[in-house]
């Protein structure tokens, strides 16, 4: 019996081993499909080990039927188990017999003990815990049989079927568990690995010995036009570039498989089909086979066309910079070490008109501070006068430099110096072009921010500031057990105002329609934003549910009073739907679920005939 065992355990065996192997190929299917194939495939194996069927008296027959049904609702799904189970067990109704009813009870038990296994992998995570029970689920299931044969064959059958049944059962259990798990967790991590190679920012791709592409992600199938690997899979750079730039690659990329030495940030400069101009970042680097011996090259290349651009731009800012100081009149001093003036130049007294008499050679550092604190020259803030001076005295006595500002509204750049002979030098210069130039660079930058955050069309925040306000003020709102409202606004028919009346006229009525959203929103803290196309969102803080109705009855009747003529609309004019929601019990567990109450209530004045607001429910 044990050889026939042996014979039924190989089926099982050979069946998962090609379920396992098939993993990778079978991820791309539908999960449906997947599912019933599993299930179809287990019940055929399921029949392969009846077939192989030790017989024990007339009518009873043990296989290892119940690890494979058990396998297909444990790895796949309980429907696949089902499947499974009814393929085997009418397969066995046709062998039919007295054990008929054990052979249906066996099946059912395997069926079940893979509905346990799985659950507790779904519910709990637990796949060890789940193998264990499953298994050993699986090694018991032959002592049903003893349940359905005659009194006097019981102890016969345990010793000379059941037990041995027990172990093949456990040891088939065990080994398909292990091995089926072992292959989707590699599928899994091939998978990862394709979808981070596919969507990986940089161009990256794989090449053989013979520089022809294996392997390319997202990025270079877009550079070269390409939707699929497929199409440009074993074809080189002589199928995609000028034949003396594929040239140059080739020959590159040969020697650097022939000697091994991978390639490592080589900047190009290279002209693009559109007349432009991009700079690229390339490292390639060799792949070793196991023995050493170089397979081909991977490489990595980034695109630094803008990273170049930007450094440029600090170029000339710094450039600009460095003009604006060569260009100034600096003043000059020297300090001996008790902080006694020895010499200045006159530039040095120039800049400081109010004390330009007493910064005279021979003056005490201390003296001249005391008759800048005397006449208010300098602004020291709220500091301590005293403490003020003595951080002055020993900041040009050690050295030091700070930017200084005047009552007339210059600023001054104070540099002190320490001397190796004793004393200090002092560079004065003046710096308010420079101040005034940062202060217009920041006027620049607010001017980009600006644009950066704001809806060219109509004024109002884009959607990307819209979406970081919202999630800020949801929270702020839930953390403060503050109220909170939103609307949600979309223009009425407006694809078929845009037919009606063109795109012109379309951006003409955007404009109009977001400047009544802006004004009936006009709170300091709100928030009026372009959401998409014809839609439009008000963030509303510190606002109830009467509050926002009031916002968005002002809108309604904006828009209305704008008496837009719409011979696609019922109404005969443009009109708005609004939903809103309200945040005042922590009834929404974050923002994106508040937005979609919205949305719904949008969806819901729509339904409801357009032109009115409607609030969550």
């Amino acid at each position: 019996m044990i050889k026939e065992l042996f014979a039924s355990f190989a089926v099982v065996a050979l069946f998962v081993a090609i379920w396992a192997l098939s993993q990778e190929w079978v991820r791309s299917w539908p999960r449906r499909v997947r599912m019933a194939g599993a299930g179809l495939y287990m019940g055929a194996a399921a029949i392969a080990t009846m077939i192989m069927a030790v017989p024990f008296q007339s009518g009873f027959f043990f296989d290892l039927r119940s690890v494979l049904v058990g396998l297909a609702g444990f790895f796949a799904d309980p429907l696949a188990g089902v499947i499974a189970g009814l393929i085997a067990a009418a397969y066995r109704f046709s062998l039919g017999g007295a054990g008929l009813y054990a052979g249906f009870a066996t099946i059912a038990f395997g069926v079940a003990a893979g509905w346990l296994a799985y659950w507790m992998r779904r519910e709990f995570g637990a796949w060890t815990q789940a193998t264990i029970v499953f298994c050993l689920l699986q090694a018991v299931s032959p002592l049903i049989t003893l349940y359905f044969l005659p009194a006097p064959l019981r102890e016969r059958a345990f010793f000379d079927a059941v037990f041995p049944m027990m172990g093949f059962n456990l040891l088939a259990s065990v080994l398909s568990a292990i091995g089926i798990e072992m292959s989707r967790r590699r599928g899994w991590l091939i998978h990862m690995l394709r979808a981070s190679i596919a969507q990986a920012p940089d161009y990256f791709y794989v090449k053989d010995r013979h520089s022809r592409l294996v392997i390319a992600n997202k990025g270079v199938l877009a550079s070269l036009d390409m939707g699929q690997l497929k199409a440009i899979f074993g074809k080189t750079d002589f199928d995609f570039s000028p034949v003396e730039r594929a040239r140059t690659l080739y020959d590159e990329e040969q020697a650097l498989l022939a000697s091994g030495v991978a390639m490592v940030d080589k900047e190009e400069t290279l002209p693009t089909g559109k007349g432009g101009i991009r700079t690229f970042l390339t490292t390639k680097t060799p792949i070793l086979n196991e023995d050493g011996t170089v397979a081909g090259l991977v490489g990595v290349t980034k695109d630094l066309t803008e990273r170049v651009t930007l450094e440029r731009q600090l170029r000339e800012k710094q450039s600009e910079l460095d003009t604006l100081f060569s260009g100034m009149s600096d003043g000059l001093a020297r300090f001996d070490g008790d902080n006694r003036l020895l010499f200045s130049n006159a530039n040095y007294q120039a800049l400081f008109p109010r004390t330009g008499d007493v910064r005279q050679p021979g003056a005490l550092l201390a003296d001249i501070l005391d008759a800048v604190l005397a006449t208010g020259e300098q602004n020291i803030g709220d500091r301590d006068p005293e403490q003020w001076k003595q951080w002055v005295l020993t900041r040009t006595s050690e050295g030091g430099e700070e930017q200084v500002s005047l009552a007339d509204g210059r600023w001054l750049h104070i540099k002190s110096r320490r001397l190796e002979t004793g004393g200090s030098v002092v560079i004065v210069s003046d710096v308010t072009a420079l101040k005034q130039a940062e202060a217009k660079l920041a006027d620049v930058a607010e001017q980009f921010r600006v644009l950066a955050t704001t809806d060219a069309l109509t004024g109002l925040h884009n959607r990307r500031d819209f979406d970081h306000a919202w999630e800020n003020e949801f929270l702020q709102a839930r953390l403060n057990g503050h109220d909170i409202s939103l609307i949600v606004t979309d223009i009425d028919h407006f694809k078929a105002y845009n037919d009606t009346y063109g795109h012109p006229a379309g951006d003409a009525c955007l404009r109009q329609v977001a400047d009544c959203v802006r004004k009936g929103s006009q709170r300091g803290p709100d928030m009026a934003a372009r959401f998409g196309g014809e839609e439009f969102a008000v963030i509303l803080p510190r606002t109830d549910t009467a509050g926002v109705a009031a916002v968005a009855s002002r809108i309604l009747s904006a828009v209305e009073g704008l008496a837009v003529p719409h011979s696609g609309s019922p109404a005969g004019a443009v009109t708005v739907s609004i939903g809103n929601a309200t945040l005042s019990a922590g009834q929404y567990a974050s923002a994106d679920a508040m937005l979609k109450a919205a949305d719904d209530a949008l969806y819901r004045a729509k339904a409801e005939g357009r032109g009115r607001a409607m609030a969550a429910a």
